[in-house]
């Protein structure tokens, strides 16, 4: 369990990761931490945005997502309350991040709530398994999702459900033909408010069914290698992947470093 701002990462989480392409640390929000962004979370979840940005890029997706049956999906979280700026360059897991990709960059924030009925999404990975590596002792992740779960994430809670060492897995399945636990070595990453996930975007995921009746709700953040040409990943959804200065201007230098690549980027929308 590591709690301390100086905290280092561990033989033995390295070992884990790298044979799972995921560990889950624990207690790294506080329960006060965890329950202010939830908080300001529900103030959001309701809202209706203009994303007048849509119109001139003719599609993307919206800041508010509910097309998925009892699931809230907010994007682009800085740009929506500077609370969730502390989690940028969050001390407790910014040595896993230059850990586990080297020099990382913050790609993409959002939330998804799930409540009772909401289903599974269908299982995928964010980027080939040829963008996992290890050689001379060095991880290498090129796209990295970290995962706080603000309420317990339990196997009825819709939590995510992942295949262990699917980030170096050689042979594919017809995936869409397999729901949550069905696929072969598929496990349930549970934990509590205030746990965080980091998962290798190369490992295969998925979300299981909510059956519980209270609501479910993670922030992600995803960052890259510097190397990762950012602005052409999804160039539709650049409003939700890079922050305009008047944002940055709020950051602080490790949140600054972590945002290097938006002062190269031009994204006027």
């Amino acid at each position: 369990m590591k709690n301390q701002e100086n905290v280092t990462v561990s033989q033995e989480e390295r070992f884990l990761f790298d044979l799972q392409g995921f560990v889950v640390l624990r207690n790294i929000l506080s329960q006060a931490e965890s329950a202010e962004y939830l908080e300001v979370l529900r103030c959001l979840e309701p809202k209706n945005y203009a994303d007048e940005w849509m119109k001139s890029v003719g599609a993307g997706r919206p800041t508010r997502e509910t097309g998925r049956q009892q699931q809230i999906r907010l994007n682009g979280l800085p740009r929506l309350d500077s609370i969730f700026d502390q989690l940028i360059a969050q001390p407790k897991i910014l040595p896993y991040l230059y850990e586990f990709i080297g020099q990382p960059q913050l790609i993409n924030t959002w939330s998804i709530s799930k409540s009772l009925g909401a289903q599974v999404g269908g299982w995928h990975r964010g980027v080939p398994t040829t963008d996992y590596s290890y050689r001379n002792n060095v991880i290498g992740s090129r796209m990295l999702n970290v995962v706080y779960f603000l309420t317990d994430n339990g196997p009825e809670d819709g939590c995510i459900v992942a295949l262990p060492g699917g980030h170096k897995s050689n042979i594919d399945l017809e995936w869409n033909q397999y729901s949550g636990l069905q696929l072969p070595g598929a496990v349930a990453v549970t934990g509590k408010a205030g746990d965080v996930l980091l998962l290798s975007e190369t490992v295969l995921h998925d979300g299981l069914p909510k059956t519980t009746e209270t609501v479910r709700s993670n922030l992600y953040y995803n960052y890259v290698h510097a190397h990762y040409n950012v602005m052409t990943r999804e160039p539709r959804n650049c409003h939700h992947f890079y922050f305009p200065p008047e944002i940055r201007q709020r950051f602080n230098p490790k949140q600054l470093e972590l945002t290097t690549w938006m002062e190269l980027a031009l994204w006027e929308y």
